[in-house]
């Protein structure tokens, strides 16, 4: 017998460091008999911290529920507008505490759809959902994180396009969990109340309910139990998991979610050859370029190795060169050769020579005014010396530490 449903909107009040944070669970709680979803806040009780500072990583904020918190563009007047053509546009709309995105022609309304979800931490953008029916949609207007803009959403033509529907596939690395229906049906349907949002601490530790209820009920019991531990995986099982998502584009074997942590990704997709580190993007295939690295192939190292994933580490450069430090450590025969810097200069910054941020091919937008879409910049992984970028690095040191 099916678990009565349960909703759990839940909302972390407060900010921390000028950044107000929350959940944006939507979570039923019994997605299945099979997989029981409890959502992140059931994990708060006992593991405060990593709650906390799960809250503030890409991988929480990769989904959310659209509101005027979440989504990044501006609704001001004069700041809420895309045009196509001088007569053709669309208005970025509030409405009784609802967003939309208006196509105008000239004065005529021609068509409204509200912001549902929120895709993209916002880091270098976000798009933007739309429920019609039991099916998503992509919106035409996206936000573009390196000029504080609305943009044309990735890979849309210079037209306003409404009908462009969002796969399972997408989802599932968005997301921690969306319940399909209609399986046979395309587009893709799913339910608008199964679903978790972000990738939260379920997505790689496995549905929670019974470890929860297990814990609830035996305080005093320090081994977790029923939950899924990378501790005890492989370095195949682990690059597995992050490949899933971070490793090109995947064929599909089995239906989209059925995938876990542990499984043999081959099992589940037809994976990517690794192709030449010309045709790799960051975007999607950083897997792709860092098993091309000698650091990967010549050690043990997983994404893990360098990410830590329940803290935002983003822009930390002396954070992730700490990690460099464990294998490349000063006095050794694999610390950097260069010369022409101090090594405490060294020291503070590997990541701008040996994996600089690059534009991406994949994901591009296109600006008000601009003929040609704008690459959004992301860290190469395949770690190299790029020397361009040691010029780059030497030159923006003042001559005093040079």
């Amino acid at each position: 017998m099916k678990l009565r449903i349960r909703v759990l909107l839940s909302t972390v009040s407060g900010c921390i460091l000028f950044q107000c944070t929350r959940s944006n669970e939507m979570v039923d709680g019994s997605v299945t008999d099979e997989l029981q979803y409890v959502g992140s806040m059931s994990c708060k009780s006992c593991h405060a911290e990593v709650y906390q500072n799960h809250l503030l990583t890409p991988h929480h904020l990769t989904s959310q529920l659209a509101d005027s918190i979440s989504v990044k563009g501006k609704f001001d007047e004069g700041k809420n507008i895309f045009f196509y053509t001088p007569e053709l546009f669309v208005a970025m709309e509030k409405q009784h505490h609802q967003l939309y995105q208006t196509l105008y022609s000239g004065n005529k309304k021609i068509k409204s759809k509200s912001f549902d979800l929120v895709v993209g931490s916002g880091v270098r953008g976000q798009t933007y959902l739309t429920w019609q029916d039991s099916t998503l949609y992509q919106l035409p207007i996206g936000y573009f994180t390196t000029v504080d803009s609305w943009a044309n959403s990735p890979g849309f033509s210079n037209r306003p396009i409404f009908n462009r529907p969002i796969t399972a596939r997408c989802l599932e690395c968005h997301s921690t969990f969306f319940k399909k229906t209609l399986t046979e049906k395309q587009p893709d349907h799913f339910s608008k109340k199964n679903f978790v949002l972000g990738i939260e601490c379920e997505k790689c530790h496995g549905p929670g309910k019974q470890h929860v209820d297990f814990h609830q009920n035996n305080a005093q019991s320090k081994e977790g139990k029923f939950i899924v531990s990378f501790k005890n995986f492989s370095r195949t099982q682990q690059l597995d998991f992050c490949r899933s998502c971070h490793g090109g584009k995947l064929v599909a074997k089995k239906p989209a979610f059925s995938f876990k942590a542990g499984d043999n990704l081959g099992d589940y997709f037809k994976v990517d050859s690794v192709q030449a580190s010309t045709t790799l993007d960051s975007h999607g295939n950083q897997y792709g370029m860092l098993s091309l690295s000698k650091c990967f192939r010549q050690s043990e190292m997983t994404c893990t190795t360098c990410h830590q994933v329940h803290k935002n580490q983003k822009g930390n450069v002396s954070e992730f060169s700490v990690r460099c430090m464990n294998c490349h450590a000063e006095g050794t025969k694999s610390f950097c050769a260069f010369k022409k810097l101090p090594t405490t200069q060294l020291k503070q910054n590997c990541v701008q020579c040996h994996m600089p941020e690059k534009n991406s091919n994949s994901v591009r937008m296109l600006v008000q005014g601009n003929d040609v879409p704008m690459p959004a910049k992301m860290h190469v992984h395949q770690i190299a010396v790029y020397q361009e970028e040691v010029v780059k690095y030497i030159n923006s040191i003042p001559l005093s530490n040079n």
